[in-house]
């Protein structure tokens, strides 16, 4: 998988959202870089903790901000979150404990799961939080994303 070059049909047009989901996207594109540079296996454990910490205070914030708007399908959405940590540590385990290179495979599993959970979920949620008074932390706060909310991505990888 090359490096994921943000676009804006990934915003979901809450500000403080977008900018940790671009930085997400960030941390895995660490993954291709090193992968490229051969380096992979020697920065995976750094990479995979800041992607660690970092997913968990993304999720954080987001379910919060959906509670906050009362997003009916928040316990889906926080399930499909506990799923990917899981997956996520569970590749960090592998990692540590028993030797697993990381290789273009988890960079391509975290991107594609990214960038699909993106459009299809968190989209979805963008009309429901923009118009909420703890969406707009970020201080350039944008109204939501041009054009009508895109239809559900299906995924092999979910």
């Amino acid at each position: 998988m090359a490096r994921i070059e943000w676009k804006a049909e990934y915003e979901t047009g809450v500000a403080v959202i977008d900018e940790q989901h671009r930085n997400l996207v960030e941390i895995i594109n660490r993954f291709e870089e090193a992968l490229q540079k051969g380096k992979a296996s020697r920065q995976a454990n750094q990479i995979l903790n800041d992607l660690t910490g970092y997913t968990q205070e993304h999720f954080a914030t987001e379910e919060r901000l959906m509670a906050e708007a009362g997003y009916p399908h928040l316990k889906t959405h926080q399930s499909q979150h506990r799923q990917l940590l899981q997956k996520v540590e569970r590749f960090q385990f592998e990692f540590n404990a028993a030797g697993r290179r990381i290789t273009a495979e988890l960079h391509e599993f975290l991107g594609y799961w990214l960038i699909n959970h993106i459009q299809r979920d968190d989209r979805a949620f963008g009309p429901c939080l923009a118009g909420t008074e703890s969406a707009g932390h970020a201080e350039d706060a944008a109204g939501p994303a041009a054009g009508a909310v895109r239809e559900p991505v299906p995924t092999a990888h979910d």
